[in-house]
Parts: structure tokens; sequence; C-alpha cells
């Protein structure tokens, strides 16, 4: 049942995603050095890197 809610939820997030591309675009267009805007983009993936290992971890203790 975990399983199914994980994938759900990924699912969910996946439907409304964008490139890294596309974002650092809106980033530099908003003004934004380039530096920043990469900065921000390796925070975003190192986030959801994270939080993929904390519910595989959580998945794991629970069987």
């Amino acid at each position: 049942m975990r399983a199914v809610f994980a994938l759900t939820f990924i699912t969910l997030i996946l439907a409304g995603c964008s490139s890294p591309a596309q974002r650092m675009s809106t980033c530099l267009a908003q003004g934004v050095s380039r530096d920043a805007c990469y900065l921000a983009e390796q925070n975003r993936q190192a986030a959801v890197t994270a939080a993929a290992e904390k519910q595989a971890l959580e998945n794991a203790s629970s069987q």
C-alpha cells in the first residue's frame, strides 16, 4: 500500500515538472544571475535526491 502511495506521489510531482533548462531560463529571465540560478538548481536536485533516499529508507525499514 505504501509503495502505491509513493508511486502516486511521484507521478503527481512529475506531471507538473519542467526541465532544468526551462527552470534556468525562467530564473535568468527574472534577472537573477546565472551563478545564483545554477546554485538554486543544484539545491533543488539535492532536495529531490534526499527526499527519494529518505522515502526508500522508510520503505525498506517498514518491510
